[in-house]
């Protein structure tokens, strides 16, 4: 009984935490416990508002991996500035629950990514973002009353597309406000009894950048059905080749500290977040602008 209520945990988490809406992704956000919604356009922008990719200039790639409670968590973004679509974005996120060398559970996530400008001037501009996520999740067969899987269910998977919309306004380069609504189309996975609600969640923040080596910021993030959480975050650029970054969450109470080394045009991104009860994330990210 107690292994049965071991998988039905981590299949629950896989589900609830990571490709379908993990608000850590990267090691930017990791290290700034999520407070990243309105911050300047980056890496992070491809997984936590679009709006701000509209202001990014060069082509990017990068790529990450982690281990979230024993759940392994992969993902890679590419941005492609283009004339006449604006700047695409494509995101790869792929996580699964492995039982010895038995895979339990496995979701993948492809995104489609796109950043504008509706307004540009002098003092102030307006960003507007989306990102089509194409989600798949698999199953594996069960091992049944015997043990041996020679009577139980089958393996099973199912897909769907959610739908996210970003906001960014921006005023003398210096205050920015953000906003992220994920699944706005309340996307569902599976029919009857299996049917699952994908996470649903509505961020809002605030960051002010008083010099261009300092960016802070402050983020609220609601979830459906669950309490506000509350984000903040620090990044201090000491040259062109080193920006250290320290974030705090409430509710639960969460400390994220990392750092970044940029060389000729590629980056080395490292962030660490702790958690109450559980062990602490670690994220490596490698990324590439050219």
């Amino acid at each position: 009984m107690n292994k049965l209520f071991l998988i039905s945990l981590l299949w629950a988490l896989s589900f609830s935490q990571v490709a379908s809406d993990y608000v850590y992704t990267g090691a930017e956000a990791t290290a700034l416990a999520g407070a990243v919604v309105a911050n300047p356009g980056s890496e992070a922008s491809l997984f936590h508002n679009p709006a701000a990719l509209a202001e990014i200039d060069r082509r990017f790639a990068t790529v990450g991996s982690t281990r979230l409670f024993d759940v392994d968590y992969n993902y890679l973004g590419f941005l492609l500035p283009t004339p006449w679509l604006g700047n695409l974005g494509f995101t790869w996120q792929q996580s699964a629950t492995k039982a010895g060398g038995t895979t339990l559970s496995e979701e993948r996530s492809l995104g489609i990514s796109g950043g504008y400008f509706l307004q540009q001037d002098r003092n102030s501009s307006f960003m507007v973002g989306y990102t089509l996520n194409f989600l798949n999740w698999s199953l594996g067969p069960t091992a049944g009353i015997s043990g041996d899987g020679s009577d139980g269910l089958p393996g099973a998977s199912g897909s769907t597309v959610g739908v996210d919309v970003g906001l960014q306004a921006v005023l003398r380069g210096k205050h920015r406000v953000g906003a992220y609504l994920k699944n706005i189309n309340s996307p569902v996975m599976g029919k009857g009894e299996s049917q699952q609600n994908l996470p649903r969640r509505i961020s809002v923040g605030v960051s002010y950048t008083p010099l261009k080596s300092l960016v802070t910021s402050l983020t609220v993030d609601k979830p459906l059905a669950r309490d506000i959480e509350v984000k903040g975050g620090v990044a201090y650029n000491f040259n062109s080749s080193l920006t250290l970054r320290l974030g705090l969450q409430s509710n639960p109470n969460r400390m994220g500290a990392g750092l970044s080394l940029n060389f000729s045009g590629f980056n080395f991104d490292y962030g660490l977040l702790t958690h109450p009860v559980l062990p602490a994330t670690q994220q490596f990210t490698l990324g590439w602008k050219f």
